[in-house]
Parts: structure tokens; sequence; C-alpha cells
């Protein structure tokens, strides 16, 4: 048997792109995704797209994923290597696979919960119950002060007195008193899909400062930001080199926002724990792409961040595209995250959303198959946490710039579901792409790439795997792929892709567009390894076809385009359309196509290459920029600087990582 060893950085080997003929269209007018990164319950897009097709890892998947759950780390003291965390032995390369494969597996993806600061270890919520005492109770407090504001809180049962030997009071609380005693309830959703136990951002490169003083779900954005502009192999600053850097929005969003921030708030004020004096700030929603912003690219355009429930990183890049499209921005930092906490456990547990733990594991059902999407035995999502950042560029600043073109959004926009009486009920409102049918914004948008209803091959669906989101979806791709004209029996193949990561709410279709953008690329479609049987009230669609096991396609039906839908709670509908990256190539002129694969290519190369030497030892992939990026020798004080630079439209970044005039 020969060992496995990671391999060096060396590009990707994409399958052979489909054919296309040359476009009539401005790049300008495209907008292209260039990057991506996510931090999920599969790790980043790279390992969770490994354990989607190959239900396994490879040699470059274990290890980043022993390097980020702080399973090994790399010294060059007393030889260079890895190093085992636990024991500080060194352990050879080719034996990385066999010691912690297995390992790293048992830590991601859907599996029982693990204590990790916001969830106990044994399941279990606190409660304060009430209960009546049976005789009276006293206690001493230090003030006479304070004793007179437990008078205040009941003073039918309440009697105070000083005690004689100094300036204590005492409390006495009468019998027949109503009191809350803490005691424990035990969840009846135990498994979800957490991000990697173990994971430590410090890895990457975020000081022990940043982690302790911001929202985690802050630190999973900036993880997944910086991987999405290394892994394209480029940098904030360099952007600023090329963009004014009020043309750089910012659309990210959440769901929810800092829920163990404001788990803090709420319990410290009401148990009276000590707490950081800006945890308000950590709470709010907008703060998660506040932090990127002020503390890695320091942007200057356009912020706006949806709430859209699970549908919000679909909402996100629609409002990333409509900020380019309307020339407010060239580049566009799209994506969303959500975390997960008892609060939301509770809560979706009690609205019966959510796969009841006890009832899937009486049906035989294994914990990591409770997302069963189109299934007969499926009983509601899987709560999982993450996101991922997804960049959004100007075809023509793509070119320019040699970016690696993932995808082109063809289309993306939301919609609502009209008059309803539930607000998670599903609907048909995103059937309203379709309006028009073969003359719909929506085959237009496609029409002026190439692409026709017969060339979408692919549907990221939602697919919570839920009684009714299920069939709901089904119906509405069906009907929508006969508005546009779709051929009777041309298949339409699903990825139900929570069946592995859970359901991330806000981050959700993050991992569904990067997943899309990776199908497309190598051509291959991932299964849903959870389905056993398709749902009879399925039955009558005309052209979905449900994977249990990887399809690699490749050049035998070369892949050019897919959909993608999103949904969340309040009725919000999501559909991303994305084509393949040679739609972009076709768009260029013919002089110009090879000059630029050659640049993106290379980019790619050195985003590898990055992640490979902060791995082992290098440059940390987050570096907060050097200042606020203006002159502290110039005779013009900062502010002064700052607002020249905001006036001039021609003002980039130096070399020197400063704003000249």
């Amino acid at each position: 048997m020969i060992a496995a060893l990671p391999s060096p950085p060396r590009g990707y080997t994409s399958t052979l792109p489909p054919e296309w003929a040359d476009l009539d269209v401005d790049p300008a007018d495209l907008v292209v995704i260039v990057g991506g990164g996510e931090l999920g319950p599969l790790g980043s897009s790279r390992t969770r797209y490994e354990m989607e097709v190959d239900d396994e890892l490879s040699a470059a998947g274990v290890l980043e994923l022993a390097w980020t759950t702080g399973l090994v780390k790399w010294e060059n003291d007393p030889e260079a290597g890895w190093y085992d965390t636990e024991t500080g032995e060194l352990v050879p390369e080719a034996e990385l696979v066999e010691r912690y494969h297995d390992k790293v597996v048992a830590n991601i993806g859907v599996r029982e919960f693990v204590d990790d600061g916001a969830i106990d270890p044994d399941h279990a919520s606190p409660l304060l119950v009430s209960v009546f005492l049976d005789k009276d109770f006293t206690f001493t407090v230090s003030t006479e002060a304070e004793a007179r504001e437990f008078v205040k809180w009941d003073p039918e049962h309440t009697v105070i007195q000083p005690l004689a030997d100094g300036s204590d009071w005492q409390v006495t609380r009468k019998s027949g008193t109503e009191v809350r005693v803490p005691r424990k309830t035990k969840l009846s959703r135990t498994v979800g899909a957490q991000i990697p136990t173990g994971f430590d951002p410090t890895v990457w490169g975020i000081t022990p400062d940043m982690v302790s003083s911001i929202d985690r779900v802050a630190l999973w954005n900036m993880v997944a930001t910086v991987d999405a502009f290394l892994s394209a192999g480029f940098t904030p600053t360099e952007l600023m080199r090329w963009v004014h850097p009020s043309q750089v929005a910012n659309t990210q969003g959440t769901g929810m926002g800092g829920m163990t921030s404001m788990q803090t708030m709420y319990h410290g004020n009401l148990l009276g724990r000590n707490k950081p004096n800006d945890i308000l700030q950590e709470v709010l929603p907008n703060v998660v792409a506040a932090h990127v912003v002020q503390s890695y690219v320091g942007s200057y355009g356009a912020m706006i961040h949806p709430v859209a429930a699970c549908a919000t990183a679909a909402v996100s890049v629609e409002e990333g595209v409509d900020k380019i499209r309307l020339g407010k921005a060239q580049l566009a930092l799209a994506g969303g995250f959500d975390d997960l906490t008892l609060e939301a456990i509770i809560g979706f547990g009690d609205m019966a959303a959510t796969a009841d733990t006890e009832m899937m594991r009486a049906k035989g059902i294994a914990d990591k198959r409770f997302s069963r999407a189109n299934d007969r035995r499926r009983l509601g999502f899987v709560e999982a946490q993450g996101g991922g950042s997804v960049l959004l560029a100007r075809g023509d600043l793509a070119l320019k710039m040699g970016l690696p073109v993932l995808a082109v959004v063809a289309y993306a926009q939301s919609f609502g579901d009209g008059v309803h009486t539930s607000i998670p009920a599903p609907g048909l409102g995103a059937l309203a792409a379709g309006r028009g049918g073969k003359d719909s914004d929506l085959a237009r948008a496609l029409n002026k790439l190439g692409v026709t209803a017969d060339d979408i091959a692919v549907i990221s669906k939602h697919d919570t795997s839920t009684l009714a989101n299920d069939p709901n979806e089904t119906e509405l791709h069906e009907r929508l792929a006969a508005s546009l004209g779709r051929s009777d029996g041309a298949p339409l193949f699903i990825i139900s892709q929570k069946n592995l990561t859970g359901h991330a709410k806000g981050g959700a279709a993050v991992f569904q567009m990067l997943g899309l953008c990776q199908v497309l690329r190598d051509g291959v479609i991932p299964p849903n390894r959870s389905l056993d049987c398709v749902d009879d009230e399925l039955s009558t669609s005309q052209h979905f076809v449900w994977l249990r096991e990887s399809l690699p396609l490749k050049e035998k039906l070369p892949l050019k385009a897919g959909l993608v839908t999103s949904l969340g709670f309040g009725h919000v509908s999501g559909l991303v359309a994305l084509v393949h990256p040679q739609a972009f190539i076709a768009s260029l002129r013919p002089e110009d196509r090879a000059d630029y694969e050659t640049r993106s290519r290379e980019r790619v190369l050195a985003g590898q290459r990055r992640l490979a030497s902060a791995m082992a030892g290098g440059r940390p992939m987050y570096e907060r920029p050097d200042g606020r990026r203006f002159d502290h020798d110039h005779d013009e004080s900062e502010k002064r600087q700052e607002a020249s630079m905001l006036l001039d439209p021609g003002a980039r970044l130096s070399e020197d990582e400063v704003y000249h005039r």
C-alpha cells in the first residue's frame, strides 16, 4: 500500500469546458463570482466538496482540517514538520491520513452536539422553575440600599432589618413566597451540524484579542472572507490599487446575528454576571459584516446587510449584483452567516420544524442521516451553523486583474409569497422568475449568455427535509421549467446539499452557490446519500433526477448552467442562476482570452500556495491593514488625507499601501 501524501499546489484540473459560441456581450455588463470562502460544518468549501463527492477526504483535506482544529501544527524545531499537538511527537506526512482521517471526519458534519460554549455537554437547557417557600428564608446583604431593593420587588413577602454587629442587613423572604429555582430540561434535538469540533481561528492569524472581543459569527465571517480573497490569489490591498475604495461594497447578511453575544447580554443582565461593556454592538446583525470592513477589507462603498432568515445569503448576492449593475460598485462582498444556540434549538423544536432526535433514532436512522430531503422518512431540518463569503465583480474588472471567474451570475432575485396565514409556510413566489415564459427576465438573461432552458442541467435546491418544503419546491421548479420551455424528459439533476451540511439558515445559500461553482468546474454532481426512498408525493415530477451516488458527467455532458433556490421564513424566496465561466471567456475578444486564462490560473495557484505556506509556518492568512492606509509622515492630518481621497475619483492605494494625492 502506498501512503497518501498531501499533494503540492498545482491549480485545478477542470473537466473539458463546454463549447461556447462567441458572445456579443461587453464583459463590463457581466457580474461574475471571482472568489468564495466558507466555514461550515464540513470546514472550508474545499473539504466540504470532497465529502460531498467522495464521502471521504483527500490527504490535503485531512491535513487542512487537522490544522484548523488544532490536532497538528507545524514546527521548525527541533525538526521541521507536523507535530501532534496532544503528544508533541513529529508525525511523518505519509502517516497523516491514516492517523487523522477518521478523527477529523468524526468531528465534522451532522453529529451529536458537543460542548462549544453555547450548548451544554449534557444536552440540557437551564430552566428557572417557580416554587413556593414552605418556611421563612433569610440571607444577608452588605448595604441598606441593597436590602431595600429586595423589598421593592416583593414588599408583601419581604422583611429587612440591620444586623447589630456591623453595616450588613438581613433580608427575610416569608413562607409562601414564590421564588425561582434553576433546574435543567433535556433537549429534544441533540443532533445538528456544528462547525468542526476544535476549530481555532487563531491558526488563520486572527489575534487572541479579536477572538475574545467579537462575536464568533463575525470571526467565522473574517476567516471565510480571508479565504475568499486569498484562494482567488489577491488581497483587499491589491484590489484598492485597481478601484476606488468607495466602489467596493459589502452586502453580507445574517438571519439571526450574534446569538452567543445575545445570550451573554440577556443572561448576564438577568443573572448579574460580568459582561463586556460593548456587548450590545456584537448583537447587531450588521456588525458581523462591519468587522470585516474595518479590520480587513477597508472599503468605503455601499453597506447594506439583509436579514432574510434562511434566504439571507441569496438575497445578499442579489443586493451585490444590483449594486454592481447600478454602477454603485465594481466589486461586492456578499454572503451570509448564522449560529446555533440553545434558543434557536428550542425555538425551532417548539415549531416542529427540526428533526426530533429520539424519533429519528427510533426509525433506525443514523445521526448523520437525519437530514434526508425528499425521503419518505424525513421529519424536519437539521440545524447547522456557519456560512460564507462570495466575491462578486464586474466582468471588466475581472479581466483587467486576471481574477479567476468561478461562474457568471446570470440572474439573482428575491420574491415574496403573497397573502398567507403562516410565517414558515412555503410558497411559490419564486415562480415569478419565469413570468413571461421564454420572454421572462430569467430566460432572456440566460439567452444573452448562450444558455437555453435545456442547458440548465442542475438545481441546487433549498431542500430542508421538512414535510412541506420539499414537495413545494419540487412543484416550483417543475412549473418554472415548463414555463421556460424545457423539453419533455430533459433531466434536471437535483443537489440536496443539506443532507451533508445541515441547514445553516442565513449561510445556507453560500454553501449551495459555491458548491454549484465546483460542480460546473469539475462536471461531477454529488448525491444525497441519506435518500432511501423518494416520497410518493414527488412521483409526478417530469424532469427531476435524484442521485444516491456521485455522477461524473464530465465531458460526456458538459454542464453549462444551474439554478440555486433559497427559501426563508417570512416568505422570502431567492433564485440565483449561475452559468459556467466559459460564458465569460466567450464574451472576451479572442485575442484577450489566452492571456486572461494564463493570469487567472496563476492567481489560483498563488492562492493554493499561500494557504500551503500559512499552514507550514509562513505568513498568516489574515493580516490586519497597517494603520488606516494614510501617510502619517504627511503634512496633512489623516482626516484631511481621507477627505481628499474620498473626493478624488482617481485615488488608488499605492505600492507602499497608503493613499497618495
